[in-house]
């Protein structure tokens, strides 16, 4: 009987006990962007943000951090994998945070953008589109579809705002014990969704040399749609 994946597979549907961790971390997620955004303005570097980010985690119940956070700038919020640098904010920049909290094991996930000052019309141009393919990926989110299908809501709005190419990773993935974990939501997805399953939602638009824009939540899948389990703001961009 072949058992390559098996445990894998069973992972990725959680229990209530599960979704409980995952929930706590998140909760130290949120209140650590709050913090964060206190400690934004021009001269300072992404690294102490970054670093503020972690200091406050592990001072306020958390194990650590679920992955080096993401603190990117200015142009380089182009990069969806970038590292934090020496570079020093800047008014009028782009300001990307994707961090998460581990807690009893378990990982969060979020990732904001903000803008230093007051935003140009481009700047929340792109902010907008990018949080419409998010709230229409996470209204079509339910057991049964495959990850193709939960991929698809917000590339197709990115692609018809002209912004087809400048997306060019999945739109989320499952989350738990790793921060990425199956199923993963993207175009060549085969992952079937399952009641239980905690998956992150997570669409951008990247301009190189400009800048980009990511908005990321998680949700627990249900029968009849998801749950949104991260709080932190994005109705509107902040402008600090």
């Amino acid at each position: 009987m072949p058992v390559a994946g098996l445990v894998e597979t069973l992972r990725t549907v959680k229990d209530d006990s599960e979704i409980a961790a995952i929930e706590h971390a998140i909760r130290l997620t949120d209140k650590a962007f709050e913090f964060i955004l206190g400690k934004v303005k021009p001269g300072v570097s992404e690294r102490e943000l970054a670093w503020e980010i972690e200091k406050y985690i592990r001072t306020h119940g958390g194990d650590g951090l679920a992955f080096e956070s993401i603190v990117a700038t200015g142009a380089t919020t182009a990069m969806p994998h970038y590292e934090p640098q020496d570079r020093e904010v800047q008014k009028g920049d782009f300001v990307l945070f994707d961090m998460g909290a581990k807690v009893a094991h378990y990982c969060a996930d979020l990732t904001r953008t903000v803008v230093v000052g007051r935003a140009t019309a481009e700047q929340k141009k792109i902010y907008k589109i990018v949080l419409e393919a998010q709230e229409r990926a996470i209204r079509n989110l339910r057991a049964g579809l495959t990850s193709k299908q939960a991929d698809a809501p917000a590339r197709e709005t990115i692609a018809k705002a002209g912004y087809k190419k400048n997306f060019g990773h999945g739109t989320g993935h499952g989350l738990g014990l790793d921060v990425h974990e199956g199923p993963r939501l993207s175009p060549l997805g085969k992952d079937r969704l399952q009641a239980g399953n905690v998956v992150t939602i997570e669409p951008g638009i990247y301009l190189p040399g400009w800048g980009g824009v990511r908005i990321e939540d998680v949700a627990v899948i249900e029968e009849k749609g998801c749950r949104v389990l991260t709080r932190a703001p994005k109705k509107k961009l902040i402008e600090l």
